[in-house]
């Protein structure tokens, strides 16, 4: 296991205490229940606003792959665990799209930072910076607690090949005492490769983006019967539902805004009528102002 030790370290590092959740007022409205909770409606990661951080991850995969069929070409048991894991790459662009690979291949994804006041991430995920970032403690829990993990973003590139390279290690392990043929007729193989296939996709994304500093909660396994959809404007959006418990948010910043004022004081009636009367309210120090 030594030869995945970078890896393992970079995904099992030290939590930040604080993360944080860059929206806009309306969300935020959504977002804080009047118990103190949060609610986070949790996208199927092919759905989110940038497709190609799927096919990012994808295609790293789909390389290792590559690579794998032809280092094993004469071990039949690691070539029948690749046979059965291939109709995964049949679909390509809508790979990510289709949730009937398994009942639970769907991925979902909560983006987080550890970054609380980046102007990049304002104007990422408000409208013109107008908005707030939501601190929220890093051990939070949730109803998902057994279907979930909370994950740095990977943007080195060698640790992305690790990664991919440690997916296939692990289902090879798994299913190494089988035959050729009962490997065949697996119908664990498939969903199990899908899941952690698409966990990885989510968790990659081009060394350009490092500096938003990202950790996703992500959501796998999910029984589809616990799958929403809502309207968009082009096709239905997959999602579920994310329930954090309350007292785990300790902060909210108000984004770059010409009416700082006006802004804190509406922020602390609200943080007093929903049970946050805790939650510290502070004012981005990025001098832009829309």
């Amino acid at each position: 296991m030594n030869e995945f030790t970078a890896i393992t370290k970079y995904i099992y590092q030290d939590k930040p205490e604080q993360l944080w959740h860059y929206t806009s007022y309306d969300s935020l409205h959504k977002i804080v229940q009047d118990d103190g909770k949060l609610s986070f409606r949790v996208t199927e990661i092919s759905y989110l606003n940038d497709h190609q951080e799927f096919i990012h991850g994808y295609s790293i995969i789909k390389n290792i792959y590559d690579l794998l069929r032809n280092k094993h070409d004469d071990d039949a048991s690691k070539i029948a665990v690749l046979d059965n894991i291939a109709v995964f790459f049949r679909f390509t662009d809508e790979l990510g799209s289709n949730l009937s690979v398994s009942d639970n291949a769907g991925v979902f994804v909560l983006s987080l930072t550890k970054e609380r006041d980046l102007l990049s991430q304002w104007r990422a995920y408000t409208n013109n910076c107008h908005g707030v970032s939501i601190g929220i403690n890093s051990n939070f829990k949730t109803s998902h607690v057994n279907n979930s993990l909370l994950f740095p973003v990977i943007y080195d590139d060698i640790l992305k090949r690790e990664y991919a390279e440690y997916i296939f290690h692990e289902i090879f392990e798994k299913f190494s005492k089988l035959s050729p043929n009962e490997i065949t007729h697996n119908d664990e193989i498939l969903p199990e490769f899908a899941a952690k296939a698409k966990v990885a996709c989510s968790l990659m994304k081009d060394s350009t983006f490092s500096e938003e500093s990202e950790w996703r909660y992500v959501i796998y396994g999910e029984n589809k019967l616990n799958i929403k959809l809502k309207s968009s404007e082009f096709y239905l959006v997959p999602y579920v539902d994310l329930l954090i418990d309350e007292g785990n948010c300790d902060g909210i910043i108000i984004g770059p805004n010409p009416y700082n004022d006006l802004s804190r004081k509406s922020l602390t009636l609200f943080t007093s009528k929903v049970n946050l009367g805790n939650a510290i309210i502070s004012q981005s120090l990025i001098p832009y102002r829309g």
